[in-house]
């Protein structure tokens, strides 16, 4: 095993040395994204988003509730992970079940393989094609290379696709150009260490290149559930290694390729309430590579191709799984009669599984393969110039085996000067997991064992929701922005228990709706100091609801009250100290993250290419009491070397 960590480690470091010949470009990364923050309202339309029309397009066309995190906003989080960077956002719970683990819900269903959003990077997704969700444990993307993380609340299914059922996370990395020179970024503390290297340079005058790598390792830490104090895995130890590479032709074409190879290794021994975890050690490797075209046929027209492939090998239990996946996708946007602004796409994924079975855990068949097509049409209509627009949009998805799934969307946007109104209407139909469908575990519900027993026979899971949302900037220093969904689902996959066989099998049965609110305000009342309180206030009801099997997050049929405040302070030049609190109340004892947190982030700019940050977390513990909190406060120090 200390071998196999030694490996990875060493994997990490190799690429750096294999690209040494690079030429530097010695300048600090360009933060695109920070500027954000400093946007009046007209510059703000400007502002280029790719996510909810998958393509770029100014803020002005989004009918919806989202959240852009930037490149500062998620180095004032404090975050070292993506998931934890995730934490400030409305309407987003995470929580972190293991070492290695978390769980992530957008207006509910935060299960590890119940997930019920997408999540992309660099529009390649991460979520699991088998499993519907992302293991977390094979990914291992440094927080340094993300530029921005977008976070679209509600379900875009009619541009991306039936995985997209409550929301979307797009996780944009940095351009070649945008990591030029070198960068060393070094984290030690009570929760491990990690070291991450960035090299950039130039191929030609065109075009840039940047590799990367980096290693860490957790000894892991004890958590509280139910009360109780409880070891979770320990010795995780990741590797990864990657490289972009960039090509600009007179501002009309872009090229990209970019990949990574990612392992690890941990001693598996996961709190109670997660899925399938083993009492021994276990090892996991991903990688992907990508490439990405984006040309620009005119002032308001363009067209894209993207495609990747991504393999990954997975320890469920005592059952392996090597997992491909191929996929590839085309739009086109153009304008016309200039109150039309058409987005015509088209892609398709194909998917091979493999797997060892197990003694405790099985599937169906040894391998399984899936090939899938979807398409979409999308129109922006301009009903009265620069104030009311209209999108009309439509996927198709199909899969063999399974009925053609359409998504269709309407979504209307009214602007009045320093103010927007937004009203959508949706329609989601998406095919339950092949884990759901093949799966076959052993599982302890009620202290009571039993036999889950696939079942092929499962329908679609159907979602119609009505969202409604109001944007205000009243001046330069404040903002707000509030939104409201009601949702109905439909044919969704819950459990039947059989005491008499002790087996329990899926079935499509869980129907019922959640509504809620989420209201957000970001005010400067300083120049010095920045907060940004948030609520997000839901309810569940949902009928006949079984109790819950690990991994398969079920409905509260209570009411959740999230409570959130940011502060951002510059104490002095070159100086910052940022606090993050927050408070989750489920008002039941389900499994959910609830309670009170705490974090704090003291940062000094030593020079202009050296700082230093000392981050806390979950620093007040004794006043948590919560399901998965950590028993004891963590500290970590990080420093950040530009030369």
């Amino acid at each position: 095993m200390i071998r196999s960590r030694l490996a990875v480690l060493a994997l990490s470091l190799l690429i750096l040395v294999t690209v040494a010949g690079i030429s530097p470009c010695f300048a600090a990364d360009r933060d695109v994204s920070a500027d954000l923050d400093n946007l009046d309202l007209e510059d703000l339309l400007q502002v280029e988003m790719v996510s909810p029309s998958e393509r770029k397009q100014s803020l002005e066309n989004i009918a919806g509730s989202y959240t852009i995190l930037t490149e500062e906003d998620i180095k004032r989080s404090g975050a070292t992970s993506v998931p934890e960077a995730l934490r400030t956002v409305p309407g987003v719970i995470v929580t972190r079940t293991d070492t290695d683990k978390w769980a992530l819900g957008v207006r509910g269903f935060s299960g590890t393989f119940n997930s019920k959003q997408l999540i992309l990077v660099d529009n390649r997704p991460i979520t699991s094609p088998y499993f519907n969700g992302v293991i977390w444990s094979s990914q291992d993307l440094p927080i340094q290379l993300v530029k921005r993380i977008e976070i679209i609340r509600g379900p875009w299914t009619s541009l991306w696709g039936s995985e997209s059922f409550n929301g979307v996370i797009n996780i944009i990395t940095k351009s070649a150009a945008e990591m030029q020179g070198n960068r060393s970024v070094t984290t030690a503390g009570t929760d491990g260490v990690s070291q991450y290297l960035r090299k950039g340079g130039h191929l030609s005058e065109n075009g840039t290149l940047a590799v990367y790598a980096k290693g860490g390792y957790e000894p892991g830490k004890k958590y509280r559930i139910r009360g109780r104090t409880e070891k979770g895995s320990t010795d995780w130890t990741t590797g990864s290694g990657g490289f972009r590479a960039d090509w600009l032709n007179a501002y009309t074409d872009q090229f990209s390729i970019q990949g990574q190879i990612a392992g690890s290794s941990i001693t598996e021994h996961s709190p109670p309430g997660n899925p399938f975890s083993a009492d021994k050690d276990k090892e996991d490797y991903s990688g992907y590579a990508q490439i990405l075209w984006d040309r620009k046929t005119g002032a308001r027209s363009g067209m894209q191709f993207r495609t990747s492939y991504t393999r990954t090998f997975l320890t469920v239990t005592d059952m392996e799984n090597i997992s491909n996946s191929a996929d590839a996708e085309f739009i086109y946007s153009n304008e016309q009669l200039e109150d039309h602004f058409l987005t015509f796409g088209l892609g398709s994924k194909y998917f091979w599984n493999s797997f060892k079975q197990g003694e405790h855990v099985q599937v169906t068949n040894d391998s399984i393969y899936s090939l899938e097509f979807s398409g979409f049409a999308k129109d922006r209509i301009t009903l009265i110039d620069e104030k009311l627009f209209l999108n009309l949009g439509l996927k198709l998805d199909y899969s063999g085996g399974s009925e053609l799934a359409p998504q269709p969307t309407a979504r209307l946007l009214y602007m009045e000067e320093d103010e927007e109104y937004w009203l959508a209407a949706s329609y989601a139909n998406r095919k339950p997991s092949y884990w759901v469908q093949e799966g076959s575990y052993r599982v302890r519900v009620n202290d009571k064992e039993y036999t889950v027993d696939f079942s092929g026979d499962l329908k679609n899971e159907k979602l119609a929701t009505i969202e409604a949302g109001y944007r205000k900037l009243f001046s330069e220093t404040l903002k707000f922005d509030v939104s409201l969904y009601l949702n109905n689902y439909d044919q969704m996959v819950t459990f039947s228990f059989d005491d008499t066989t002790n087996t329990a099998t899926p079935v499509s049965g869980l129907c019922g709706i959640s509504y809620g609110t989420e209201v957000a305000l970001d005010w400067q009342p300083y120049s010095f100091l920045t907060l940004r309180p948030s609520i997000d206030i839901s309810n569940q009801d949902f009928q006949n609801i079984p109790p819950g099997i690990p991994g398969f997050s079920p409905p509260l049929n209570t009411p959740l009250y999230s409570i959130k405040m940011q502060a951002l302070i510059d104490l002095a030049e070159n100086w910052e100290l940022d606090l993050f609190s927050s408070y989750v109340n489920s008002m039941d004892d389900k499994d959910l993250s609830t309670g009170f947190g705490f974090d704090a982030r003291l940062a000094w700019q030593v020079r202009n290419n050296l700082s230093l940050e000392l981050i806390g977390s979950n620093l007040l513990t004794t006043l948590d009491e919560s399901n998965f909190s950590p028993t004891e406060p963590s500290c970590t120090l990080r420093l950040t070397w530009d030369f």
